[in-house]
Protein backbone atom coordinates (compact mmCIF):
# COMPACT_ATOMS: atom_id res chain seq x y z
CA UNK A 1 0.00 0.00 0.00
CA UNK A 2 1.25 3.48 -0.86
CA UNK A 3 2.28 5.87 1.87
CA UNK A 4 0.22 9.07 2.32
CA UNK A 5 3.30 11.32 2.53
CA UNK A 6 4.75 9.67 -0.59
CA UNK A 7 1.47 10.38 -2.39
CA UNK A 8 1.69 14.04 -1.33
CA UNK A 9 5.29 14.18 -2.59
CA UNK A 10 4.12 12.83 -5.97
CA UNK A 11 1.34 15.44 -6.02
CA UNK A 12 3.96 18.15 -5.46
CA UNK A 13 5.96 16.80 -8.42
CA UNK A 14 2.78 16.75 -10.50
CA UNK A 15 2.15 20.37 -9.50
CA UNK A 16 5.42 21.40 -11.15
CA UNK A 17 4.24 19.86 -14.43
CA UNK A 18 0.84 21.51 -14.06
CA UNK A 19 2.55 24.89 -13.56
CA UNK A 20 4.65 24.37 -16.70
CA UNK A 21 1.59 23.41 -18.74
CA UNK A 22 -0.46 26.37 -17.47
CA UNK A 23 2.37 28.75 -18.32
CA UNK A 24 2.76 27.22 -21.80
CA UNK A 25 -0.99 27.47 -22.41
CA UNK A 26 -0.93 31.21 -21.52
CA UNK A 27 -3.47 30.52 -18.75
CA UNK A 28 -1.83 32.82 -16.16
CA UNK A 29 -2.03 35.78 -18.58
CA UNK A 30 -5.20 34.86 -20.47
CA UNK A 31 -7.43 32.54 -18.47
CA UNK A 32 -9.54 32.05 -21.59
CA UNK A 33 -6.44 30.86 -23.53
CA UNK A 34 -6.82 33.73 -25.98
CA UNK A 35 -3.02 34.02 -25.96
CA UNK A 36 -2.80 30.86 -28.05
CA UNK A 37 -2.65 30.96 -31.84
CA UNK A 38 -6.08 29.61 -32.85
CA UNK A 39 -7.76 29.49 -36.25
CA UNK A 40 -11.38 30.36 -35.41
CA UNK A 41 -12.39 29.27 -38.92
CA UNK A 42 -11.37 25.68 -38.12
CA UNK A 43 -14.07 23.74 -36.23
CA UNK A 44 -11.56 21.18 -34.92
CA UNK A 45 -9.35 23.90 -33.42
CA UNK A 46 -12.38 25.46 -31.74
CA UNK A 47 -13.22 22.08 -30.17
CA UNK A 48 -9.65 21.64 -28.90
CA UNK A 49 -9.55 25.23 -27.62
CA UNK A 50 -12.89 24.77 -25.82
CA UNK A 51 -11.80 21.52 -24.16
CA UNK A 52 -8.37 22.89 -23.23
CA UNK A 53 -10.08 25.83 -21.52
CA UNK A 54 -12.06 23.38 -19.37
CA UNK A 55 -8.95 21.34 -18.64
CA UNK A 56 -6.82 24.35 -17.69
CA UNK A 57 -9.49 25.68 -15.34
CA UNK A 58 -9.57 22.36 -13.52
CA UNK A 59 -5.79 22.05 -13.49
CA UNK A 60 -5.51 25.56 -12.02
CA UNK A 61 -7.82 24.43 -9.20
CA UNK A 62 -5.78 21.25 -8.66
CA UNK A 63 -2.61 23.33 -8.61
CA UNK A 64 -4.04 25.57 -5.89
CA UNK A 65 -5.21 22.63 -3.74
CA UNK A 66 -1.81 20.93 -3.91
CA UNK A 67 -0.05 24.21 -3.18
CA UNK A 68 -2.31 24.83 -0.18
CA UNK A 69 -1.40 21.47 1.36
CA UNK A 70 2.29 22.35 1.29
CA UNK A 71 1.95 25.79 2.90
CA UNK A 72 3.06 25.94 6.53
CA UNK A 73 0.54 26.64 9.26
CA UNK A 74 1.08 30.22 10.43
CA UNK A 75 -1.39 30.09 13.31
CA UNK A 76 -3.45 27.57 15.21
CA UNK A 77 -5.89 28.96 17.73
CA UNK A 78 -9.46 28.97 18.96
CA UNK A 79 -12.08 31.35 17.59
CA UNK A 80 -13.62 34.10 19.64
CA UNK A 81 -16.44 36.42 18.64
CA UNK A 82 -15.35 39.97 17.89
CA UNK A 83 -17.31 43.17 18.52
CA UNK A 84 -18.68 43.19 14.95
CA UNK A 85 -20.05 39.66 15.46
CA UNK A 86 -17.40 38.06 13.27
CA UNK A 87 -15.25 35.24 14.57
CA UNK A 88 -11.52 35.80 14.82
CA UNK A 89 -8.31 34.01 15.73
CA UNK A 90 -5.93 35.14 18.48
CA UNK A 91 -3.81 36.92 15.84
CA UNK A 92 -6.82 38.71 14.35
CA UNK A 93 -7.73 36.62 11.29
CA UNK A 94 -11.48 37.22 10.77
CA UNK A 95 -14.11 34.93 9.28
CA UNK A 96 -17.43 35.97 7.78
CA UNK A 97 -19.69 34.82 4.92
CA UNK A 98 -17.90 32.82 2.23
CA UNK A 99 -14.59 32.78 4.13
CA UNK A 100 -12.65 29.58 3.62
CA UNK A 101 -11.74 28.02 6.94
CA UNK A 102 -9.60 25.09 8.08
CA UNK A 103 -11.19 23.71 11.24
CA UNK A 104 -10.83 20.76 13.58
CA UNK A 105 -14.19 18.98 13.60
CA UNK A 106 -15.73 15.77 14.91
CA UNK A 107 -18.55 13.72 13.44
CA UNK A 108 -20.09 10.26 13.58
CA UNK A 109 -18.07 9.04 10.58
CA UNK A 110 -14.57 9.41 12.05
CA UNK A 111 -13.16 8.00 15.29
CA UNK A 112 -11.02 11.08 15.97
CA UNK A 113 -11.35 14.83 15.41
CA UNK A 114 -9.97 15.77 11.99
CA UNK A 115 -9.00 18.87 10.05
CA UNK A 116 -11.29 19.89 7.23
CA UNK A 117 -11.52 22.79 4.81
CA UNK A 118 -14.95 24.34 4.42
CA UNK A 119 -16.50 27.78 4.32
CA UNK A 120 -18.42 30.04 6.67
CA UNK A 121 -21.99 31.27 6.18
CA UNK A 122 -24.55 33.17 8.25
CA UNK A 123 -28.08 31.95 9.04
CA UNK A 124 -29.51 35.30 10.18
CA UNK A 125 -28.52 34.70 13.81
CA UNK A 126 -24.90 33.60 13.73
CA UNK A 127 -22.10 32.23 11.56
CA UNK A 128 -21.73 28.50 10.98
CA UNK A 129 -19.51 26.01 9.14
CA UNK A 130 -20.95 24.77 5.85
CA UNK A 131 -21.51 21.04 6.22
CA UNK A 132 -21.15 21.21 10.00
CA UNK A 133 -24.05 23.36 11.22
CA UNK A 134 -24.10 21.55 14.56
CA UNK A 135 -20.56 22.69 15.46
CA UNK A 136 -20.40 26.02 17.27
CA UNK A 137 -17.93 28.59 15.98
CA UNK A 138 -17.08 29.99 19.41
CA UNK A 139 -14.03 28.16 20.72
CA UNK A 140 -13.56 26.24 17.46
CA UNK A 141 -9.96 25.22 16.82
CA UNK A 142 -8.76 26.54 13.45
CA UNK A 143 -5.56 26.79 11.45
CA UNK A 144 -4.41 29.59 9.19
CA UNK A 145 -1.82 28.82 6.52
CA UNK A 146 0.92 31.26 5.48
CA UNK A 147 -1.08 32.24 2.39
CA UNK A 148 -4.85 32.10 2.25
CA UNK A 149 -6.85 30.68 -0.63
CA UNK A 150 -6.66 32.99 -3.66
CA UNK A 151 -10.41 33.63 -3.56
CA UNK A 152 -10.32 34.85 0.04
Amino acid sequence: MADLQAALAEAVKLNQHISQFLKFSTYPEYNDLSGLDIDFHDGEQILIWDELRRITERLADVQEYISYLTRPVAEESRLSKGTAGKYRTAKGHYYDCTSVIEALVSDEYHDVPYWTITSVEHNGRDYYLVGHKDITMKGLRVRVRTQPWPWQ
